[in-house]
């Protein structure tokens, strides 16, 4: 076919295009050897929406066809090996290779992690691949954005979105981007372990806590894993048959009220049942529970135990020749903090810190004075294991005076008529920590090891 033929024939199909446009109905294409663009310009008026074709767009197609103009639209695309993009009613024609360099938006919407977290992800992703760092919050109740942006000069600016009604991560990439930045989202966002921590507060004398052992002064040697043995006689010799029961370890069972440590000749582990002989020190009077407080917080979470009050503290300033009382509020008490990770190995890595303050009133100044007990400490346990947290020490000292009126305060000789006496306790605070893995239920979960 000439090359007037093939520009008459096209000019042909334009024509009844537009005459048959307005109702944007099924249109009938046949063409041979015609120019791909004037085709799919021809299907974009035909369709009534906007159409951009890259430069790439080049060629001659044959058809004969009669379907919707966006159908026709992809066909001819498809043929030449194009890629048709779209956004909202504009269409753009381009090449597989330029396609995946176009931006565009994409949404996550987090199931379980802070979506927060997951929009730093992907704009620290984008940064890694030489894009401006962006953050936007969204705020659909008011429509208020707050922007915050690091300008890097002769990058290009990619934006990251917080939907913070839906919970979505919106963001604004090419669809490679996109794949990658999904399947990193998607293994971020999974459900965080929940831990249980039950907490007892025990408040013992000095020769208590002596007693009990927490500065390994222990009140006799720790013993083996329990076990005893039994004798009985079978057969006609009355023979001496002689059996040994003893609680098998292997090396993962943790038994409540229990500290193991160490390896005995056997290989299994001292053990010093704490539980029972702080029962005992309870029942003589000699130690006392403050506190059983039980909180579940998610790994990587802190969770906080504050046990007593605020203790009101003046504060004098002097202005203008003028006196002036302000009252402050101070905590006072029991503070324990924690902060639980589930390792790999199903082990709990603990950050803790403990707390004990007590305030002290001084008739010469008028105000407390805070005595304060505190410790830090980085541990690890296993799955229903019992951390102790002991050496938080403290001594009052107190002064008394009794005497007979007016003899008493005769100089010198007054020293017969008056009694003054000091004492001067010390006592221990001891903290009982347990940790527990929960299961998806909210349960302690099931670690599979026997029951003793």
């Amino acid at each position: 076919m000439k090359l007037w033929q093939k520009c008459l024939l096209v000019q042909g199909m334009i024509f009844s295009l537009l005459l048959s446009g307005a109702k944007a109905e099924p249109m009938q294409v046949q063409v041979v050897d015609g120019d791909v663009r004037a085709v799919l310009l021809s299907a974009a008026r035909m369709g009534n929406f906007n159409l951009v074709l890259d430069d790439a767009v080049t060629g001659a197609v044959t058809l004969s066809l009669t379907d919707e103009p966006e159908r026709v639209l992809q066909l001819v695309a498809a043929a030449k090996g194009l890629l048709v993009v779209r956004e909202g009613n504009e269409y753009l024609v381009t090449t597989a290779a330029r396609a995946a360099s176009l931006r565009s938006m994409h949404v996550y919407r987090a199931k379980y992690a802070n979506p927060h977290d997951l929009a730093q992800v992907v704009n620290l992703s984008l940064q890694a691949a030489g894009k401006k760092d962006s953050a936007l919050n969204l705020n659909t109740d008011n429509g208020k954005k707050k922007e915050s942006k690091a300008d890097a000069a002769g990058q290009e600016e990619k934006l990251a979105l917080v939907n913070e009604t839906t919970g979505d991560v919106v963001f604004y990439s090419t669809a490679t981007e996109a794949q990658a930045l999904e399947a990193l989202l998607q293994e971020l966002d999974v459900p965080a372990e929940q831990v249980s921590l039950e907490a007892k507060v025990v408040a013992l004398s000095r020769n208590a806590s002596k007693e009990l052992g927490i500065e390994w002064q222990w009140s006799k040697l720790p013993q083996y894993p329990e076990s005893h043995k039994r004798w009985y006689h079978v057969g006609k010799d009355n023979e001496r048959v002689e059996t040994e029961v003893r609680r098998q370890w292997d090396g993962k069972e943790q038994v409540p009220g229990i500290i193991q440590f160490g390896h005995g000749p056997e290989g299994q582990p001292f053990e010093f049942y704490f539980a029972a002989k702080l029962n005992a020190l309870l029942t003589d009077g000699k130690a006392k529970i403050l506190a059983r407080p039980n909180i579940t917080t998610l790994q990587g979470h802190e969770a906080v135990i504050n046990i007593g009050g605020e203790v009101p503290v003046p504060t004098q300033s002097v202005t203008d020749a003028a006196t002036t009382t302000t009252m402050t509020y101070r905590q006072a008490g029991i503070i324990l903090r924690c902060t639980p990770r589930v390792n790999e190995d199903r082990q709990i890595t603990a950050e803790v810190h403990t707390e004990v303050s007590t305030p002290l009133f001084v008739n010469d100044i008028k105000a407390y004075r805070f005595q304060k007990r505190s410790a830090d400490t980085h541990v690890r346990l296993r799955d229903g294991e019992t951390m102790v947290i002991g050496g938080l020490i403290g001594s009052e000292e107190s002064h008394s005076l009794s005497k007979i009126p007016i003899l008493g305060d005769i100089p010198i000789l007054g020293q017969f008529f008056r009694n003054l006496k000091h004492s001067r306790t010390e006592s221990e605070i001891m903290i009982f920590l347990t940790a527990h893995i929960l299961g998806d239920s909210g349960g302690i979960r099931d670690t599979g090891q026997p029951e003793t």
